[in-house]
């Protein structure tokens, strides 16, 4: 692995420690409790976090084969997420995790084959159109950090009843 890949793959791996760990704390409740600062449950941010890796990852391996690295005119962002959501709706936390698990593996899988000539490969994500590969990896770890951020203050916040 290129050596300035190392902290990507490396947070990749303590985001998801992290998480695991948190979301393994919850009752039920807390685990599908939808709140303000996040618009997700903390179980629907694990399943959206499943379906932006795999999407992300055939993105990567798009643009590294220098195919198919534009997004297509009409795609919408928040009809992406609602879908991900819907299609990992009945499974299990254990579930979840496990595919999250996956993901990350395959992401690290990929960054070991990664070369610097690759990173230099664009392609469009939905928040940043025409941006290196090298911008991929930093928006994936990002995203996730925020969310997990911003889920742990929602839950570390006790909710008013006035």
């Amino acid at each position: 692995m290129l050596t300035e890949l190392e902290p990507r793959a490396a947070e990749l791996n303590a985001n998801r420690e992290t998480f695991t760990e948190f979301l393994r704390g919850l009752n039920d409740s807390q685990l599908n409790q939808s709140n303000a600062s996040e618009d997700y449950s903390p179980r629907q941010v694990l399943a959206h976090f499943v379906g932006a890796d795999t999407s992300m990852l055939r993105m990567a391996k798009n643009w590294i084969a220098e195919q198919d690295n534009r997004l297509r005119p009409d795609f919408d962002r928040d009809f992406f997420n609602r879908r991900q959501q819907e299609k990992r709706a009945g499974q299990s936390l254990d579930e979840l995790l496990a595919e999250w698990e996956q993901s990350h593996r395959d992401l690290i899988a990929l960054m070991e084959t990664v070369t610097a000539k690759d990173l230099e490969k664009r392609g469009d994500h939905p928040q940043a159109k025409d941006t290196t590969l090298r911008h991929l990896f930093l928006i994936i770890t990002t995203h996730e950090a925020d969310h997990i951020r911003q889920v742990q203050a929602a839950l570390a916040t006790p909710v008013s009843n006035a």
